[in-house]
């Protein structure tokens, strides 16, 4: 927001934005091919305080994919929607920097309040099935940069001199869904 002071949830915001992918190997007319699933961090809608990111999966349909499966072999849903994300609260302008940089190095990323939005949850392989639509409005997302030497940092090594990330959504009723995802494009 022009004129707005500079705080710790502008800039976990403005860090958090691009254009990712997140791989995933799919069975397409019987054979196994490793599928990039978009997700897009963008600015929310302008005006709006305090500010927000959208976070948007586009519907991720797909003819002849018989299902999903991440690297590791865990079941991937299919799923399409947008969350708004923020952080409450106001750092001092005088140590907003020290305050990102020491949760940088503490947390590895931010935890943001999912202040509206809805995902619509289905099967890969059942396109006639009805998706769950799924209410994240007051849950949390986490968004983190990938530990060396974990499961994610082996998820993403297809993706060398890109750094990973770890995207997770949760619903105020349960719902959990994460994304190991590396950056293609800027904030």
């Amino acid at each position: 927001m022009p004129g707005s002071p500079v705080d710790l949830n502008l800039l976990a915001l403005d860090w958090a934005r691009g254009q990712f992918r997140a791989p995933m190997v799919c069975q397409v007319d019987g054979a196994p091919r490793q599928v990039l699933r978009p997700v897009l961090i963008a600015p929310g809608t302008l005006g709006v305080a305090p500010p927000q990111n959208r976070i948007q999966f586009p519907d991720s349909e797909a003819p002849g994919v018989t299902r999903c499966t991440s690297e590791t072999g865990t079941p991937e849903r299919r799923v399409g929607g947008t969350l708004n994300i923020t952080i409450r609260g106001r750092s001092r302008p005088d140590t907003v920097q020290r305050d990102f940089d020491a949760t940088m190095r503490r947390d590895r990323g931010f935890e943001y309040e999912i202040v509206s939005g809805r995902l619509r949850i289905g099967t890969f392989g059942e396109p006639d099935a009805p998706l769950r639509e799924v209410d994240f409005t007051g849950g949390k997302a986490s968004f983190r940069l990938v530990e060396s030497g974990s499961d994610a940092e082996r998820i993403l090594a297809d993706f060398p001199g890109r750094q990973g990330y770890t995207l997770e959504v949760s619903a105020p009723e349960g719902e959990r869904l994460v994304f190991h995802i590396v950056r293609i494009a800027g904030r």
